[in-house]
């Protein structure tokens, strides 16, 4: 097994053939993948990749594991590490002497392709069973870190609006003592685009109280994927840890969450929005 540190540090490339021999004969078809079409890895999903390399999606996941990476953006960043220097770290599409006004487009357009991606893999089944958990909870919890922070705001900001009793939490420790006073008939939400940070622990202990767990994340076999009840997947093709179009793309399904709520009770909505505007108006007289 790789080091992860040397992963991290050395050619990825270096890495794979270093310790081929230890791998089992089915990890190594995916090492073969990858060694010999590490551009086409990077426009694939982990489910993919297994396909192309002839192997179980849990014999890629091990191979992921066994060379050292804990994600498959892992993996996916260290190829990219290998091909280029920094330009590919900001953006994939980006080249160092693209002029302003393409590096514009391309950015766009990156959002735009994620955007599509988002709509062909979204679950039907799973969206409405979202959205029945979400009525039906007594109470929501809402958690995010990091890049993830803007939309868990933006989600609590849309479920408040319905009159849901939703809360929302950002400390990492007080995510999980939050998780723990949860009950079966509390939802908790949770928005991690990798999957594999603190906000898994918050998931796990919702998990343990019997409270059912809706995830918004770019990685439908990470670990959260796994200890979730729903998954909502946002997709994107950047191959970068901290993307671009899938923050693009996992703002419009928290739009749709919101959108397909509030067309259950549209009077009650539209009453609330009135409300609320009324409010905003009468203070802005007030400090004007």
């Amino acid at each position: 097994m790789a080091d992860n540190n040397s992963v991290h540090t050395k050619d990825i490339f270096s890495v794979l053939r270093s310790c081929y021999n230890s791998l089992t004969p089915s990890e190594q078809k995916v090492a073969d993948l990858v060694l010999d079409q590490a551009e086409e890895v990077l426009r694939m999903t982990m489910a993919e990749v297994a396909e192309q390399s002839g192997v179980s999606d849990a014999t890629a996941v091990r191979f992921m594991r066994s060379v050292g990476f804990r994600t498959f953006i892992e993996l996916k960043l260290s190829i990219t590490r290998a091909f280029a220097k920094s330009p590919s770290l900001i953006h994939d599409d980006i080249e160092p002497d693209d002029p302003r006004h393409i590096v514009a487009q391309k950015v766009i357009q990156g959002c735009i392709q994620a955007l599509k991606d988002t709509q062909e893999v979204l679950d039907t089944d799973a969206f409405m069973e979202a959205l029945d958990l979400i009525a039906d909870a007594e109470k929501i919890l809402v958690v995010g870190m990091g890049t993830s922070l803007p939309l868990a705001h933006e989600l609590h900001n849309r479920l408040f609006r319905l009159r849901i009793d939703c809360h929302l939490e950002t400390d990492g420790y007080l995510q999980v003592m939050k998780a723990a006073l949860l009950s079966k008939k509390d939802v908790l939400i949770a928005i991690s685009h990798g999957g594999v940070s603190d906000t898994l622990k918050t998931a796990m202990e919702a998990k343990k109280v019997g409270s059912k767990v809706i995830c918004f994340t770019g990685n439908q076999l990470s670990s959260l994927a796994e200890v979730s009840d729903v998954v909502l997947l946002a997709v994107a093709r950047e191959t970068r840890s901290e993307t671009i179009g899938s923050r693009v793309a996992q703002h419009a399904l928290i739009q749709a969450i919101y959108v397909a709520l509030a067309m259950r009770s549209v009077d009650i909505t539209n009453e609330t929005e009135q409300i609320i505007w009324d409010a905003v108006m009468r203070r802005s007289r007030e400090h004007s």
